[in-house]
């Protein structure tokens, strides 16, 4: 009966030491919203289910032509490690394309891509 018991603690023992599946940060919401139409936002922030690593992470804000139009680079939200911020330069009504890049606790980067559009 005691080797038993030792089989069961041991057993124990050994599920509670396997190391737990790490999910990937999914992204939950940003701002602007994905598909929204609305006054030119002077920032874009996305909202992730998890905290972001400070490395590796990007977002990259473009206009229907192509061009650039962050100032700055993305950084982590000083109060909530989960959330990703970048500031825009004036944007002029039209169609944007947000691309994303981040790294959760396991460093493994997760992307995506949506659109805005900034009316008058």
């Amino acid at each position: 009966m005691a080797s038993c018991r030792a089989m069961i603690a041991t057993l124990g023992l050994g599920l509670a030491l396997i190391p737990q599946a790490h999910a990937h940060p999914t992204l939950v919401r940003s701002e602007p919203p994905a598909g929204a139409k609305e006054k030119a936002p002077a920032g874009v922030a996305l909202y992730f289910s998890e905290k972001i690593q400070p490395v590796f992470n990007k977002i990259e804000v473009t206009d229907a032509r192509g061009v650039r139009c962050e100032d700055g680079k993305a950084l982590l939200d000083t109060s909530d490690r989960s959330v990703l911020r970048i500031s825009l330069k004036p944007l002029q009504p039209g169609s944007y394309l947000v691309k994303w890049r981040a790294a959760g606790t396991d460093s493994h980067p997760m992307e995506g891509s949506f659109r805005f559009e900034v009316t008058n």
